[in-house]
């Protein structure tokens, strides 16, 4: 995945006279559950500002990936399907799960053609994002997929229902914008879409 700044530290300038955010050590650490997709961890961790210890939970994940997918004709690939988390079907960007030892290209472009029956021509990593760092541990980056055509196979397992959409990218601008798309990983992904699109200009 692509570099990213130690500790997670930003290049921003404080106000002046405020000090620098620092790293809370861990004293101690525990696995409280493991649940196949994710483990619940408990740290024991130090403030370095006011010294007080304190417990914090993590779910430890693996890595996601998620997909832009852009056909030859320049037309982006969606994917429709049930979340059992809001219960609700939604409309999405294909992604899925880097699995160990996995370069998340590749991954990308397997659930890409598992979930769609696209394949790429290409793809390239534009991006990385936290999915959400206060309570989780794990990254997911995002996937360029280029020339995609319909000519794979393919294989939603027996916990997936899916089904493709192909709109122009105009029309995932609206769908997000009038809260149709709400996934906020798939809308991270396409705003570092956009911002390579803009850079690559």
């Amino acid at each position: 995945m692509a570099e990213q700044p130690e500790h997670g530290a930003t290049e921003l300038q404080g106000a002046a006279g405020q000090p620098a955010v620092g790293v809370w050590p861990r004293l101690a650490s525990d696995v409280l559950g493991d649940f196949e997709i994710f483990r619940v961890r408990r740290d024991r961790v130090r403030s370095p500002r006011t010294g007080a210890v304190l417990d914090r939970h993590v779910l430890e994940m693996p890595g996601w990936v998620n997909v832009v997918p852009v056909t030859r004709d320049g037309r982006i690939v969606l994917v429709e399907q049930f979340r059992h988390g809001t219960r609700e079907v939604t409309l999405e960007l294909p992604a899925g799960i880097v699995d160990p030892g996995e370069d998340p290209c590749a991954a990308g472009l397997r659930e890409l053609e598992e979930e769609t029956g696209f394949r790429a021509a290409a793809g390239r990593v534009i991006g990385v994002v936290e999915p959400n760092p206060a309570l989780q541990d794990n990254r997911s980056a995002v996937v360029l997929a280029e020339d995609c055509v319909p000519d794979g196979r393919a294989a939603p397992d027996e916990g997936e229902d899916v089904h493709v959409h192909v709109v122009e990218p105009a029309k995932v601008r609206e769908l997000i914008a009038r809260g149709v798309i709400r996934h906020a990983i798939a809308i991270a992904a396409w705003y570092r879409y956009e911002l390579w699109v803009e850079g690559s200009a």
